[in-house]
């Protein structure tokens, strides 16, 4: 699918809720953030699966991301989230600008990305993410950093925030 399709239909809720409450929708839990890693692999590997069907770059209905979407809006996510907590590690209240994962969606043409290339590619970033998340310890979890609006988030919170995204996007594509 070359052609632009029509955007997606706009999510403008503030997701950080589940980082404490949950998601009644996909069912994630709040998790220990020591287990980010581990379940990260497992949904890197269920992406692979999802991206293998036929219909990995068709969307589902007008205005739902496809799965090779979803899997490119959690790829680069890993790799955002990844380097805000080396920046978190590095620099205690490390500020962060806003990441709009719709409009880089549109920028980076997701809807006609290679699946097999966005495979790879979600795989490799997952890999450096564990690679950083295995390197906090103890009080480094607690270490914070600054939203674009100024609200201080930890780096367990960021943890839980990354897994539940990837986590909940595997729920949409049902892998």
């Amino acid at each position: 699918m070359d052609a632009t399709p029509p955007p997606a239909t706009p999510d403008a809720r503030d997701w950080t809720f589940v980082v404490d409450d949950g998601c009644r929708e996909c069912g994630y839990a709040p998790h220990d953030p020591v287990l980010t890693g581990e379940r990260l692999q497992t949904a890197a590997r269920r992406f692979a699966t999802a991206l293998q069907r036929p219909d990995a770059g068709e969307r589902p209905a007008p205005g739902v991301w496809s799965t090779v979407e979803y899997a490119g809006h959690s790829r680069d996510l890993v790799r955002v989230l990844r380097e805000r907590v080396e920046a978190m590690l590095a620099t205690q209240g490390a500020p962060f600008a806003d990441y709009d994962g719709e409009a880089e969606a549109v920028r980076r043409r997701f809807w006609a990305a290679d699946p097999a290339q966005v495979e790879r590619e979600i795989a490799d970033e997952t890999q450096r993410t564990v690679a950083v998340l295995a390197r906090v310890r103890g009080d480094d979890w607690e270490r914070t950093g600054l939203r674009g609006d100024g609200l201080p988030f930890t780096v367990t919170q960021l943890a839980r925030y990354l897994l539940h995204d990837v986590e909940h996007h595997l729920h949409d594509v049902d892998a």
